[in-house]
């Protein structure tokens, strides 16, 4: 092609350079000019004492957080009764509690084991350990009389074993629940043969066949473990221990076999 061939070509691609930029130009002219009217309408409007009013978007109004949290009352223990498919773990969530807590103060020994229904005591704020009461000993009570198990513990609260009679270490009285509710200890007196006694302090058994050692050697008191703080065993074969409730009743009595 020779280069007169190329002129028409060359004069159209001039011309439509020349459009584009003119369209750029003009366009960019009405940008600096609409920018210059919004900032002079502004100005005028902050020196006649007027300021423009932000367009910020309401909150949205009746929102509630999917995980609020509960707030336990100052004198009532939190319980929930479980749902059709909950679970440890949802129930956890939602009252922001360990599964482990929830399992001890309920007595429970497998997470996956809960029925619709059954109610739970939730432990907001952490387990409370139990306060530690002065121990008794060698105080002098009537000989107990054969009768039936108090009224306040409702036949529920048993003597299951003596472990480990006369060896201080491990030696251990273990008291069983079974009843179908948690049974307060404070008050209640646990006496051998020898008038050695020990009182209970603010302490629970729960329900469900749930149990709670006392030990007779010193130690530190857990929620399931007390210690009677004394430095020889006092337990031997054929020894009868006597329960008694915070009344001065006899709940049950047991031969160390």
């Amino acid at each position: 092609m020779s280069f007169r061939q190329m002129l028409p070509f060359l004069f159209l691609n001039v011309v439509v350079s020349a459009l584009v930029v003119l369209s750029i130009l003009f366009w960019w002219d009405s940008r600096d000019q609409r920018a210059e009217a919004a900032v002079k309408s502004t100005a005028a409007a902050i020196t006649a004492g007027e300021m423009p009013t932000p367009n910020i978007a309401a909150p949205p109004t009746g929102a509630v957080p999917v995980n609020a949290p509960v707030e336990a009352g100052s004198d009532q223990p939190v319980t929930h009764t479980v749902q059709a498919g909950e679970t440890l773990n949802i129930i956890s969530q939602r009252y922001d509690v360990s599964i482990d807590d929830i399992m001890l103060v309920n007595g429970l020994d497998n997470p996956n084991f809960i029925a619709a229904g059954q109610t739970l005591v939730i432990p907001i704020g952490g387990v409370p350990e139990p306060t530690p009461v002065p121990t008794e000993t060698m105080v002098a009570l009537p000989s107990p009389i054969p009768t039936e198990p108090a009224a306040a513990g409702g036949g529920q609260i048993g003597v299951a074993a003596v472990l480990d009679p006369g060896v201080l270490e491990t030696e251990s009285v273990e008291l069983v629940n079974n009843g179908a509710q948690a049974q307060s200890l404070e008050g209640w007196k646990v006496r051998d043969e020898d008038s050695n006694v020990y009182t209970f302090g603010n302490v629970s058994i729960f329900d469900g066949g749930a149990s709670i050692r006392l030990f007779t050697r010193a130690g530190d008191d857990t929620f399931r473990e007390l210690h009677w703080g004394l430095s020889a065993p006092i337990w031997r074969s054929g020894e009868t221990l006597t329960l008694w409730d915070a009344s001065g009743q006899v709940v049950a009595t047991f031969v160390v076999p």
